[in-house]
């Protein structure tokens, strides 16, 4: 086709000779994540593309967060478990 399709996931497919070869997409705006997931009645995790359940509470991004080897916070993270008693050397040993 000659214009963009809308999918059923509302996702917009361009095909290929509608792309300027000079400028590729980057993934980043490539990619969308609709996926959502929620807890039912029997605790079960139930995947949807909709942003509220049938409960009617609001579902959750069913992606992990983004993980980046540089960890800004660290130091701040650490400093708060210390003072709040959440460091693993300040709890009791594990028994096994």
């Amino acid at each position: 086709p000659s214009s963009p399709e809308l999918c059923s996931s509302k996702t917009l497919i361009v095909s290929s000779s509608q792309k300027n070869q000079n400028q590729e997409p980057s993934l980043r705006n490539q990619t969308k994540m609709y996926l959502q997931c929620y807890i039912n009645e029997k605790g079960e995790k139930v995947y949807t593309t909709k942003k509220e359940s049938p409960l009617g509470l609001a579902t959750e991004s069913a992606h992990p967060a983004r993980f980046s080897p540089d960890d800004k916070y660290s130091r701040q993270r650490v400093l708060l478990k210390k003072r709040f008693g959440l460091l693993p050397t300040q709890h009791a040993p594990v028994k096994y």
